[in-house]
């Protein structure tokens, strides 16, 4: 339904101009639908950018992020041949007619805030592709990032209104007044409304300890012994004084168990300029969330039998979804995978046993590196081990969750496709697509994401030969 609702707004303004008037000729036709085409994708990136719930709450916030990259870069192209298919066709015979045309559009008054739109996308995506790389902190990145978003619709939107062959049709205008303003305002009103509900909340950090190298966990209280409503396995952005506001705030996984106690637990990673400095937070220290976020859970999910699988920090919402099992006394056979680089980074094992006792299960412990301590097996995952996990179960009837370094989860991924559990029973948290090989159900993905980016071209094309 989100595929077809996005291949319809973009197809629409292809409809309205249909009605406009006669076609121009072929390629100015394909300019045009590419150029119009390429304004809604850019609108639709400010949605799919990752904060908006009732989007990665119902696919998943890696599915939504690997669409938002995806489709940028499909952005990109659509962007630069929009100007150049203007140029076509080509006369031979005069050689400096096409030079001629590109210098006339550039310098037309017209074209200027198209221009600039097409400096902001490459910018755009150039500093999504390089972020790693770029000397600046993450929040002026983030920052940088959302205001050349909107600079870019902005500029978008003046290029349509002057620029575009069909700007008269008065329809077509209230279409793209209508879609931009609200993408913008969808963008703006997030962070808006966010900053006012940070600003009333009351929680506070009300402890942390240090559970392995780098790794810490901190608990968040509320005064008023406020509950946050929330499922095992999610996520929520949060943020500490005096920076409470969703420029500085950061997601991380919830390591606890839903609970009425008012306060819940999250493990966090030393990896960043934030989190470099989590350990030096004072308790007491007010906190605000955003949240809770996210689809990496076990609701509404009936197997047989459950498999959670977790390696470094992506203990976490194993850790939620395990005593969550736990205290709900979940019947199902559970079987507990967990994978560390050391046994510096490994976490206390008395921390989940506790859960796994008064659960029908078995565990394994993975240390990539020796030595090994008791009941510890050497790492990494692999097929063997995960041949012994899966001992009496049916694998066509288990429920898999994973989450950790982006290499394990596809080795998990693959390793247990292999045994003959059907991806569609595999759910796993990955924010970044780049990292480790494409499992089954990464290249089903993409391949759902060619489907769509090919309907759109079969679109523009049929456009331009009408």
């Amino acid at each position: 339904m989100l595929a077809a609702g996005y291949f319809t707004l973009a197809v629409i303004p292809l409809f309205l101009a249909t009605f406009a008037g006669l076609p121009y000729g072929f390629w100015t036709e394909l300019a045009g639908a590419i150029g119009m085409v390429a304004a809604v994708m850019l609108c639709l990136q400010l949605v799919t950018s990752g904060r908006f719930e009732f989007l990665s709450g119902r696919i998943g916030i890696d599915i939504t992020m690997a669409f938002h990259k995806w489709m940028a870069r499909l952005l990109v192209v659509l962007a630069i041949t929009h100007p150049l298919l203007f140029l076509l066709p080509l006369d031979l015979s005069r050689p400096n007619s096409t030079w001629n045309h590109l210098v006339a559009l550039i310098n037309r008054p017209a074209d200027i805030p198209g221009i600039v739109a097409l400096l902001l996308i490459l910018g755009l995506v150039g500093l999504g592709i390089f972020r790693d790389r770029l000397p600046v902190s993450y929040e002026v990145w983030r920052a940088s990032h959302g205001l050349m978003a909107l600079g870019a619709a902005v500029a978008t939107l003046l290029h349509l209104l002057h620029a575009g062959i069909y700007a008269d049709a008065t329809v077509s205008r209230i279409y793209w007044i209508v879609l931009v303003v609200g993408a913008v305002a969808l963008a703006i009103g997030v962070y808006t409304v966010r900053v006012r509900q940070m600003h009333r909340q009351d929680w506070t950090l009300s402890g942390k300890r240090r559970l392995a190298d780098r790794l810490w966990e901190i608990r968040l209280t509320s005064k008023a012994s406020k509950n946050l409503a929330y499922q095992a396995g999610q996520f929520a952005w949060v943020a500490f004084a005096p920076r409470r506001f969703p420029l500085f705030d950061h997601p991380f996984s919830i390591a606890s168990a839903p609970n009425d106690a008012g306060e819940f637990r999250f493990l966090i990673q030393e990896a960043g300029d934030f989190t470099a400095a989590i350990g030096d937070l004072e308790t007491g220290t007010p906190a605000a969330i955003d949240g809770p976020h996210g689809s990496f859970t076990l609701a509404e999910r009936q197997s047989g039998a459950v498999v959670l699988i977790a390696g470094g920090v992506g203990l976490a919402p194993i850790l939620s979804m395990l005593e969550d099992l736990a205290r709900r006394g979940d019947p199902r056979p559970v079987r507990f995978v967990y994978a560390a680089r050391d046994a510096a980074a490994l976490v206390d094992p008395r921390i989940f046993e506790p859960w796994l006792e008064r659960l029908d299960s078995r565990s394994f412990i993975l240390l990539d590196r020796q030595p090994l301590g008791p009941g510890q097996r050497q790492g990494p995952l692999d097929r063997e081990l995960l041949t012994e996990a899966l001992e009496g179960l049916e694998p066509t009837d288990i429920a898999v969750m994973i989450c950790g370094p982006a290499g394990m989860m596809s080795a998990a991924c693959g390793g247990l496709t292999s045994l003959g559990v059907p991806p569609a029973h595999i759910r796993y948290e990955r924010f970044d697509y780049r990292g480790g090989p494409a499992t089954a159900k990464d290249r089903a993905i993409i391949r759902n994401f060619r489907i769509l980016a090919l309907a759109l071209g079969v679109a523009m094309l049929a456009f331009a030969f009408r």
